[in-house]
């Protein structure tokens, strides 16, 4: 199925995932799943980044950046975005437990080039990253675990185009600002990710049933 055939998550899905991902006991699937919810990524733009990606002599940096190569197209800039409070966190969290499995693993100091997520644990085999079958089956473990509607639209885009939609809400509906966000070549390209909501849209059609108010004489 094309990326464009997936859907976003609702605001309830939305919150039901966030709830079975911050209890979720895998540090790294945690991490998966508010990357890229919260930057927007792809999911190869997700898996291509590295430890150095997100953390500098010992202190993670405030944005996230893909560099042109990993981007689709393989080209322009390198895409930025910040880190919010509650991803820093979560990669905080994920580093400590690469770190202890480097450690254990008699491995010394993470390496800047390792992969920030990876196929198993350092230790039990090469530090490959995760594969997008991989992360495809994690997400459809945890969309199951949130409840969230399987109408066959379900995916690793998925939270892309749940990013766009919740930056086109907080921006009033901004399509350059959404267009920005994602990265967008064309406005026309960010329209195809955004699709209206068949409650709202019941909802803003019964709001303008006039014939149940009293009209004002002219």
């Amino acid at each position: 199925m094309r990326n464009r055939a997936r859907r976003p998550l609702t605001a309830a899905e939305e919150q039901r995932l966030l709830a079975v991902a911050r209890q979720h006991p895998s540090t790294r699937d945690r991490a998966l799943v508010l990357t890229q919810l919260y930057t927007g990524f792809r999911i190869a733009e997700v898996l291509s980044l590295r430890v150095g990606s997100v953390r500098r002599n010992g202190r993670l940096l405030p944005r996230i950046g893909v560099k042109p190569r990993f981007l689709k197209g393989k080209r322009g800039c390198t895409r930025w975005v910040p880190v919010t409070s509650e991803l820093h966190a979560t990669l905080e969290l994920h580093l400590q437990r690469m770190e202890a499995d480097s450690q254990a693993a008699g491995l010394g100091a993470l390496s800047d080039d390792c992969p920030l997520f990876l196929r198993v644990p350092l230790g039990e085999g090469a530090p490959e990253s995760l594969s997008t079958g991989a992360a495809r089956k994690i997400f459809a473990r945890l969309f199951a675990q949130a409840r969230c509607r399987n109408d066959g639209r379900l995916g690793t885009h998925t939270l892309r185009k749940t990013f766009a939609r919740k930056v086109h809400e907080l921006s009033g509906h901004d399509i350059h600002v959404t267009c920005a966000a994602l990265g967008h070549s064309s406005i026309a390209v960010t329209e195809r990710y955004l699709e209206a909501d068949a409650r709202e849209v019941a909802r803003l059609i019964r709001k303008a049933d006039w014939t149940r108010r009293p009209r004002h004489a002219a």
